[in-house]
């Protein structure tokens, strides 16, 4: 049989443990922040769709290189997205970038998703539009339906990989 001392011991140490696995947790605006100025990796298919040839629908992280991750819902498929890294020297994001540097304690920006149109027939000819989302932490830009990728930008992202 236990002892008083043995088992008030093995509570402390059950508690001790426990205090220090909840102190590490963060929220998502702690996470965002954490991540402002950090290289990210973003989710990218691990071959391209060269042609139309059937792509396995596979992805990968990419190596933490990146500013912001892209996340392209499929205009016609809400349920297929396009992700990948975003090389910044393919447009202009200081606009963008500036939704992100918003300094208050209890605000951060976890997605900036634009409503595009194209024009690449003549004019007069419809445009075509595309809804592009642009986020800024590890792994944001996940490859699930349009719905699944909002809902997993409302938590802290994973610290393990994924």
């Amino acid at each position: 049989m236990f002892s008083r001392t043995a088992i008030l011991v093995s509570c402390f140490v059950i508690a001790t443990s426990g205090f220090n696995a909840r102190s590490s947790f963060k929220n998502t605006i702690q996470d965002a922040h954490e991540q402002l100025t950090k290289k990210i990796r973003c989710w990218e298919p691990i071959e391209e769709n060269i042609a139309g040839n059937d792509f396995s629908g596979e992805h990968k992280l990419s190596e933490p290189i990146y500013e912001l991750c892209s996340y392209m819902p499929d205009p016609k498929d809400f349920s297929k997205g396009y992700v990948n890294g975003v090389d910044m020297d393919s447009d202009d994001y200081t606009n963008i970038l500036s939704f992100f540097h918003i300094t208050h304690p209890r605000l951060a920006m976890l997605n900036v998703c634009l409503q595009e149109a194209y024009q690449f027939h003549a004019a007069g000819r419809p445009s075509q539009t595309a809804i592009r989302c642009l986020c800024k932490r590890d792994g944001c830009n996940l490859p699930k339906e349009f719905t699944a990728f909002l809902e997993f930008n409302k938590h802290p992202m994973p610290e393990s990989s994924f």
